[in-house]
């Protein structure tokens, strides 16, 4: 039936599809099998149209590629609910990022290549970075403090997904026993744990030192 469909639809102008169903398609795609496998091939075998379809939709593989991670993060930031304070701001928007990046692992990918581009992303940024404005930090400080962050969750993601399950690593057992690991390894607990000394760090920075004590 699907290549009754890709059939006909070459034979003549090519089937219309709406952009939502090919950014549908397209994301499944991406987050079974990475960006590069999103192609006007793969999308319309998916959907059951021609290439072309895909392309007169989209106009490039690239701005196709674009659109579903920028529509993955748009949509995710647009549900935040964001806290009042500027501690509350941070762990929210750390375990968010985590959140997203490990449903969607194509938006890591993507991050990987290139600065996420878009109003979520920036928006989120700039919401990071104005709270840490309110703590006290001026602008490059914030900014830093903000990069620490992001950096912080994107590095935990990409090793926790890059390593999956750390009982399944092929480690000889006498490597395992040895590992500082081997009775301390949750990765929900590490990330939390790692969180804690985030905010904790970028807490003391935002604290003036007592005039009495800087002697």
């Amino acid at each position: 039936m699907r290549a009754d469909k890709a059939s006909n639809a070459r034979g003549g102008r090519p089937r219309a599809v709406s952009l939502d169903a090919i950014l549908d398609a397209a994301t499944r795609i991406a987050d079974d099998r990475g960006l590069d496998a999103v192609t006007f091939r793969a999308v319309a075998d998916r959907l059951g149209v021609s290439p072309m379809a895909i392309h007169r939709t989209t106009g490039g593989v690239d701005a196709l590629r674009h659109a579903l991670v920028s529509r993955i993060v748009g949509e995710a930031t647009r549900s935040v609910d964001w806290p009042e304070d500027w501690r509350d701001v941070l762990r929210t928007f750390a375990n968010e990022l985590h959140d997203l990046l490990m449903r969607h692992p194509v938006v890591l990918e993507a991050h990987r290549r290139a600065p996420l581009v878009g109003p979520g992303a920036d928006d989120a940024a700039l919401r990071v970075v104005a709270a840490l404005r309110t703590a006290g930090l001026d602008e490059r400080a914030a900014v830093y403090a903000y990069g620490a962050l992001h950096d912080f969750v994107t590095g935990h993601v990409a090793i926790r997904i890059g390593r999956g399950d750390p009982e399944r690593l092929p480690l000889p057992p006498e490597r395992r026993a040895m590992s500082v690991f081997v009775e301390h390894h949750d990765y929900d607990r590490r990330f939390a744990y790692g969180l804690d000394l985030v905010v904790a760090g970028i807490t003391a920075a935002a604290t003036p030192v007592p005039h009495e004590e800087q002697r």
